[in-house]
């Protein structure tokens, strides 16, 4: 293990069994119908969602966030847990035979495998449709930040962000991607949630707008630094040359970018007064990461 890594790691310990607590309340709170087929829709959500694992990054973010300005993270947790369930969704989805064809996520059998692809296809509908209803119930004494939410996840789970960056993606296993593509296929599809998660739990926090809307670029800079860390763990393969940041810029040119965009990430944390705190060893974690 990195050593910048490692003590980072044990913060976000404690972090992620309050996560994996809220995520497992809040599934087991869905109005479930009883019957045996809705068991089995069930038993594949919670498969992908609660017993998967996971580095649960985009949760860790809003409750990072809100540690950042003194709020207690909780009161931005089912912000935290709808962006969960929609980062699950886009996995299941994605593994989809249709999409990427994968038989394997972390070290486990991927849901259609287990389930079936109709079951899956279903589960991850499900997931992302609950996301919003999950959102609408927490903050209904709180309309307008429940609105806001809606508004901001639906902007990233959409043609502007996640679904908009897969099709861009799958286009890109055909032709070869440019740069500038690259980039913007990137910050849908990895970024747009990212983004949210970080703007979304500012926005939960009372920030005034300025503030938000500098959130709102450090999550884009996280975003990008992240999908460029992951494209460099994986290396380059014959599947992946055409739409990663390695299969086209190469390898040293970008960690050069990792570097940079790692560093503007900083430096807008900075210009929010915050210069040695856990979103700032965030930053750190994901450029010294091995996973």
């Amino acid at each position: 293990m990195n050593p910048a890594v490692d003590p980072f790691l044990n913060e976000l310990k404690t972090r992620t069994e309050v996560v994996d607590e809220s995520l497992r309340g809040a599934f087991e709170k869905f109005p479930w119908p009883r019957t045996t087929a809705i068991e089995n829709l069930k038993k594949s959500m919670g498969y992908s969602l609660l017993q998967a694992g996971g580095k649960r990054f985009r949760p860790h973010l809003t409750l990072l966030t809100a540690e950042a300005f003194a709020v207690n993270p909780r009161k931005v947790l089912p912000w935290a847990v709808a962006i969960e369930m929609v980062h699950t969704y886009s996995l299941i989805h994605d593994d989809l035979p249709c999409m990427d064809n994968d038989d394997i996520r972390r070290g486990q059998a991927t849901n259609h495998k287990v389930f079936g692809e109709t079951t899956a296809l279903l589960s991850g509908d499900a997931l992302l449709t609950e996301a919003f209803h999950f959102i609408a119930n927490s903050f209904e004494q709180e309309s307008a930040v429940g609105l806001r939410l809606i508004r901001l996840l639906g902007e990233a789970a959409g043609v502007l962000g996640m679904v908009g960056g897969q099709m861009i993606d799958l286009a890109a296993q055909k032709d070869q991607a440019v740069v500038d593509e690259l980039y913007l296929m990137h910050k849908m599809k990895t970024g747009a949630l990212i983004r949210a998660a970080v703007e979304g739990s500012a926005a939960i926090c009372g920030l005034p707008f300025e503030k938000v809307q500098l959130c709102r670029q450090f999550g884009e800079k996280l975003g990008l630094a992240f999908q460029i860390k992951d494209d460099l763990l994986d290396g380059v393969s014959d599947r992946f040359e055409n739409h990663s940041f390695p299969g086209i810029l190469g390898k040293d040119e970008s960690k050069k970018i990792l570097e940079q965009v790692s560093f503007e990430a900083n430096e807008i944390l900075s210009s929010l007064g915050l210069t040695k705190n856990l979103l700032n060893e965030l930053v750190s974690y994901n450029l010294n990461r091995e996973l």
